[in-house]
């Protein structure tokens, strides 16, 4: 075969491990939009995304590419977790954060995309743009710590190609050991049955 550039460089990836993707901002695409239950009894959106445009294109696809290869017959491989937003869906009744958070997100739609216009049909989200500001939040699972790249803030594409803003604060634990990390992951550590698949690790 023909060398191609970039050997070199490129990384090793080892028993699906993955460095996890940097804190910051990116512009995003939506790959699909699923409708679920919430534990309330309401309905959400769940809302997968991954990176649409620079180094880190595609970032998430890939990892999930990867893991698919590498499964069992039969085994099934779920979505990385942390390149799901869910947003819930609001009613009447809803407090008004939730309508808030619905109309921030249809408002970053709307604004990355020209042309579009909400007209409450979610089914068209399916590959718009929207940008997000990313930051590190970390889990606990069976001792260790895990950290985790996950979507803070919702804003336009533009506003995240060209990000000048401020970040959110990490959400880290204070886990007594000092350092407050750990090993880094993938979102798709296998949680055993009956621990809520909701977890930051699921």
């Amino acid at each position: 075969m023909r060398a191609f550039s970039g050997y070199d460089t490129a990384k090793v990836r080892k028993g699906g491990v993955f460095d996890p993707l940097p804190k910051g901002a990116y512009p995003l695409k939506v790959i699909n939009v699923i409708e679920a239950g919430n534990k309330n009894g309401g309905s959400r959106f769940d809302i997968w995304f991954d990176v649409a445009e620079g180094e880190y294109i595609s970032f998430y696809q890939l990892q999930w590419a990867d893991k698919k290869a590498a499964a069992k017959e039969g085994e099934e491989v779920k979505y990385p977790n942390d390149a799901i937003y869910r947003l819930n869906i609001p009613e009447d009744d809803s407090a008004g954060w939730m309508k808030d958070n619905f109309k921030t997100f249809v408002a970053s739609l709307e604004d990355s995309n020209p042309g579009y216009h909400w007209d409450w049909d979610e089914r068209k989200w399916k590959g718009l743009l929207f940008g997000g500001v990313f930051h590190v939040e970390q889990s606990e699972y069976e001792g260790n710590i895990y950290d985790h790249t996950r979507l803070a803030w919702v804003i336009p594409a533009d506003d995240a190609r060209d990000y000048k803003g401020q970040y959110p604060k990490d959400k880290l634990i204070n886990s007594g050991s000092g350092s407050g990390t750990g090993a880094p992951d993938d979102g798709f550590v296998n949680v055993p049955a009956g621990i809520d698949t909701e977890l930051p690790f699921a």
